[in-house]
């Protein structure tokens, strides 16, 4: 296997024209990518690219009406960001609990969005805020929203030589909030997760509400007929039979389906009524 490591956009272009006839990785944190090869089977790329060193794709960034996270910025530094904490608390959140200390200072907020895990923490999140994801590639740069980006497990909506190269969310003074239930308390992949966006009037009524859900369905999903339900004023109790209607999950290692929804609904519940204080009766 070769190995590059470009130090800009156009030293990865260029490193694409020259590889084209080969296959290849890229890799960014790595917690992801490495776990999955197999010397012993073969199942190793012809080409490894480093993208850690090329230039404006790590950092935060605001101005008057969006946060733009760089691709290559690391889960630790969006944990630690007050910006992250005072205007994405979902995002800020979901990085507090993202596996441990070593993989967070590593693991890269475009890896994860890459990977496409059903169960990915920070994706909710990016959900629920409606992100856009910023590719580039030797065709030029597009913007694409996350929901759509995402396809299936694992599948993306890259085209060859395309990278993540920026995340926008923009600045709508909405709160928000991340839940993770895990089979223990730390370094777990989610059973079942979820981020909540919400404003409330004056009265706590909800006038806005988005709620996506993971490791319920194949993607991310949002809970479109339970907000319907809570937006439309019945009670909590009839609302949160509609979770059903949009989630779709499976059997595996580490929970059956029936387990699946019925912990998300539980849990969905006690948040709206201890955190969100809506009962609705």
């Amino acid at each position: 296997m070769k190995y590059f490591r470009p130090n800009s956009i156009d030293e990865y272009h260029e490193l694409l024209v020259t590889l084209k006839e080969t296959s290849m990785s890229i890799l960014a944190g790595g917690t992801d990518l490495m776990p999955r090869w197999e010397p012993d089977k073969g199942l190793m790329p012809d080409v490894l690219i480093d993208i850690k060193k090329i230039d404006g794709l790590m950092g935060i960034r605001e101005n008057e009406d969006e946060i733009i996270i760089g691709a290559l910025t690391t889960i630790q530094d969006i944990k630690k960001s007050i910006l992250m904490q005072n205007e994405f608390g979902s995002l800020s959140e979901a990085a507090r609990q993202f596996a441990g200390v070593q993989i967070r200072h590593r693991a890269t907020i475009g890896g994860n969005i890459c990977n496409a895990s059903p169960a990915g923490d920070i994706l909710p999140g990016l959900y629920v805020h409606q992100a856009n994801i910023q590719l580039i590639g030797p065709n030029g740069s597009r913007s694409i929203p996350i929901s759509k980006f995402i396809i299936g497990p694992g599948k993306t909506m890259l085209e060859p030589g395309e990278i993540v190269s920026e995340i926008h969310l923009l600045r709508k003074g909405v709160k928000s909030l991340f839940y993770k239930l895990g089979l223990r308390q730390s370094m777990a992949i989610a059973v079942v997760n979820f981020a909540i966006a919400y404003q409330q009037d004056s009265n706590g009524a909800f006038t806005s509400l988005n709620i996506a859900a993971g490791s319920v369905a194949p993607t991310i999903v949002y809970l479109e007929s339970f907000v319907d339900a809570i937006m439309s004023g019945v009670s909590l109790d009839e609302a949160i039979q509609h979770v059903d209607i949009d989630i779709s999950p499976i059997d595996d290692i580490r929970a059956t389906a029936d387990y699946r929804s019925t912990a998300l609904k539980n849990v969905l519940e006690y948040n709206f009524r201890h955190e969100l204080h809506q009962g609705n009766e």
